[in-house]
């Protein structure tokens, strides 16, 4: 059976964002904080995978990511895409725009 990604409404950028800040909490109640702001903005089942480090926004919006990547290749950022790309090929090998760039 094929693994399903999980497609929140939000935004990478807002998926990295939140990542970000979940990354900075030093303590629950930064935690608390965050989920009660920006948890239903991203969505609660997203923001609990990336809570546990089950899944990273580029698992969650691969195609966003990779567009995400190419930007910052333009940027002259390329160790910076290359870092993204291949988060999403961890959760999708067979990516057709991150495949050959990770």
């Amino acid at each position: 059976m094929a693994k399903q990604s999980y497609a929140p409404v939000a935004s990478y950028a807002e998926l990295k964002r939140v990542e970000g800040l979940i990354e900075q909490a030093q303590s629950v109640d930064d935690i608390r904080k965050i989920v009660d702001r920006d948890g239903p903005k991203v969505g609660y089942k997203a923001f609990c995978y990336m809570l546990t480090s089950k899944m990273t926004p580029e698992a969650m919006k691969p195609d966003e990511a990779c567009v995400a990547a190419a930007r910052l290749e333009q940027e002259d950022k390329a160790d910076e895409a290359t870092i993204v790309y291949k988060k999403v090929l961890e959760a999708h090998p067979d990516h057709p725009l991150a495949k050959g760039k990770g």
